[in-house]
């Protein structure tokens, strides 16, 4: 039965909507973060390039200083879609014709995801874990930074508040250096247990493969209650 003043016509949507609002974050970060990936090298050959189209992705990125979640962000993302190309414009660097203004736009939106998910961490981690536990999931990811130069993610069992912190980061040669550790965090808010020790001290790792396979091992090991 619909609760009073909710037509059960509705239901099914309502139901729906967190479900495609987390659907709708993660398609669009994916989707900034390919962006960043692939511009970020091709820009650094060339020293003028790169300085305007740092410059450009600064610009947009306070263009959206205004925007203080993720979904408004998403939201931004699909109603701003001419915001690169206006600063652009209004910039006029001299290498502009050179710039994927689409990929500057979507590379600016990552960093202004990067910034908000800084300033508003805890209270973006406490969302993600209330909306594990409404949905019965095991893990959660409260933190996760991607960057062309390295990475971090902080993932926790949501009942125990064992938690993965894995991290990642690449050296301009190309070479890469990979660490996991588990720690324990409070299972009510997420919030960092400082002055317990870490479950599992720090573990660094030269390839891939091995610290994806560590992080699966270490999953499966302190995901048991």
């Amino acid at each position: 039965m619909a609760p009073e003043g909710i037509p059960a016509q509705h239901l099914d949507r309502l139901i729906a909507e967190p479900v495609d609002r987390e659907q709708a974050r993660v398609a669009a970060l994916a989707a900034w973060r390919r962006a960043e990936a692939a511009v970020y090298p091709t820009v650094m050959v060339n020293a003028t390039l790169y300085q305007q189209y740092v410059q450009v992705v600064r610009a947009i990125a306070d263009e959206l200083g205004d925007v203080r979640t993720e979904d408004d962000l998403v939201l931004a993302w699909n109603e701003r879609r001419g915001l690169g190309n206006e600063i652009v414009q209004r910039l006029s660097p001299s290498m502009g014709m050179m710039m994927d203004q689409t990929a500057v736009t979507d590379a600016a939106f990552c960093q202004r995801h990067r910034e908000i998910t800084r300033e508003h961490g805890k209270e973006i981690a406490l969302a993600r874990l209330e909306t594990a536990r409404r949905r019965g999931d095991e893990w959660v990811v409260l933190f996760d930074d991607v960057t062309p130069f390295g990475s971090h993610r902080l993932e926790m069992h949501v009942r125990s508040g064992r938690a993965l912190h894995a991290s990642a980061e690449t050296q301009p040669m190309g070479e890469a250096t990979y660490e996991l550790e588990v720690v324990q965090l409070d299972p009510r808010d997420g919030a960092w247990l400082l002055d317990k020790p870490p479950l599992m001290p720090s573990r660094k790792f030269t390839r891939h493969d091995e610290w994806e396979a560590r992080i699966a091992q270490a999953r499966e090991l302190f995901g048991k209650d």
